[in-house]
């Protein structure tokens, strides 16, 4: 890895490399770290980690700040339910001091997300200062908005990246072909200015069978598909038509297959897709170490009002509110707040003792369905389960291709 910033942990190092690929180290990397050298990940890996307890990083890995609720479409299936904007948005040079403090506490992470985003007027000018900042950033769009004059006035391109979402089956008035279309469209248009480019899928009935079509376009085209199983939480909580079920289990698999059947799809597809993968992986392992979830320890959500979270999921269902940053500073909540999410681990959820997944895992293997904004969604108690049916059939089929894919 060639270390492109770094800061210290209780246990040595977060490091993130000029691809956006992130890593742990322990303090004798040190050295390494200060060159500005290339640092070999393996070498300086931690096998014993001291942590803070309740566990926390020094500062999320991950931002996902959310410049507006305001969007032009009010797709079924949003976790934030978005379509009109909040009281009291953030102006622009509020999000500028916002973006200064993330990279003073050396957030290597930044996702700009909405709502639609390219709804605000100033958003290439957020774009540009985020850039400046040194932050990894990928911006989360549904593509409508994108066009020549917009993508043109955003430097430095190549070391940005877009997740555009497919439209189609998610009740907002686009129909699958529809949808399609608008997505080949965008996908060239972001292709054209180089930016890196991932498609986000969101599964729901209406789209299930769309799954391989639309990723096999994808990988043909260079670019990643990334599949996500609708959630019972926001807006998907009044139109529960679009949640899957025990029969879907099969065609989903199904749809995954893409991956298999395009093996000899380009190599640096899979390795832009690794990088872009790589800081979740990171906090997916400090999960499994810590038997809790990343929400308010490795990520934070910042709502466009101020309002900051533990993760989407909990902004989604006002759960866990930690402060606004109108008042505070993200530096004091993270060491102050979320001392709710923070009191409980994986060990105190009621639905694990008796789970027929726990069977399905392998080694080093764990269920990341233990969340509390969705066990509140689901069941009206944040401990007791995040996971419908569903969930449970196709987590036995995740661990499987996960294990495969580990090695690719």
């Amino acid at each position: 890895m060639q270390v492109k910033d770094f800061r210290e942990e209780k246990f040595g190092y977060a490091v993130i490399g000029t691809r956006g690929e992130v890593c742990l180290a322990t303090q004798k990397a040190k050295d390494h770290l200060r060159a500005g050298a290339h640092l070999d990940e393996n070498e300086y890996k931690p096998t014993v980690m001291t942590v803070n307890d309740p566990f926390r990083l020094e500062a999320p890995l991950i931002v996902m700040l959310e410049v507006t609720r305001q969007c032009n479409l009010t797709c079924g299936h949003c976790y934030i339910s978005a379509g009109e904007p909040r009281e009291n948005e953030m102006d622009t040079e509020t999000i500028y001091r916002v973006l200064d403090e993330l990279k003073k506490l050396k957030v290597f992470t930044i996702f700009i997300t909405g709502g639609e985003p390219f709804l605000r007027s100033d958003i290439v000018d957020i774009i540009n200062y985020a850039e400046k900042c040194n932050f990894t950033i990928q911006i989360v769009t549904n593509g409508t908005l994108l066009t020549d004059t917009v993508l043109s006035q955003i430097r430095n391109r190549e070391s940005i990246g877009f997740g555009i979402s497919y439209l189609g089956g998610l009740d907002n008035g686009f129909s699958d072909d529809e949808a399609f279309s608008l997505l080949k469209e965008k996908v060239k248009l972001l292709k054209k200015y180089k930016f890196n480019v991932s498609v986000w899928f969101c599964v729901t009935k209406l789209n299930l069978d769309k799954m391989y079509e639309v990723g096999e376009w994808c990988l043909q085209n260079g670019v990643w598909p990334a599949y996500q199983s609708v959630m019972s939480n926001g807006r998907c909580k009044e139109h529960p038509f679009l949640a899957l079920d025990v029969s879907d289990v099969e065609p989903y698999v199904k749809g995954l297959s893409v991956y298999d059947d395009n093996e000899q799809t380009d190599v640096a597809i899979k390795e832009k897709a690794k990088d872009y993968k790589n800081v979740f992986d990171i906090c997916y392992a400090l999960e499994f170490s810590a038997a809790a979830c990343k929400g308010g320890r490795t990520f934070a959500y910042i709502c466009s009002n101020g309002d900051v979270y533990p993760c989407s999921n909990c902004a989604g269902e006002d759960l866990f509110l930690a402060g606004n940053l109108y008042d505070n500073t993200l530096s004091d909540m993270w060491k102050k707040s979320f001392q709710d999410i923070r009191a409980f681990t994986w060990n105190d959820f009621k639905g694990c003792e008796t789970c027929e997944l726990n069977a399905s895992l392998g080694e080093n293997q764990f269920c990341k369905l233990r969340c509390a904004a969705i066990s509140k969604a689901l069941y009206d108690d944040p401990l007791y389960c995040g996971a419908t049916d569903y969930a449970k059939a196709i987590s036995k089929h995740r661990f499987a291709w996960v294990e495969k894919y580990k090695g690719d």
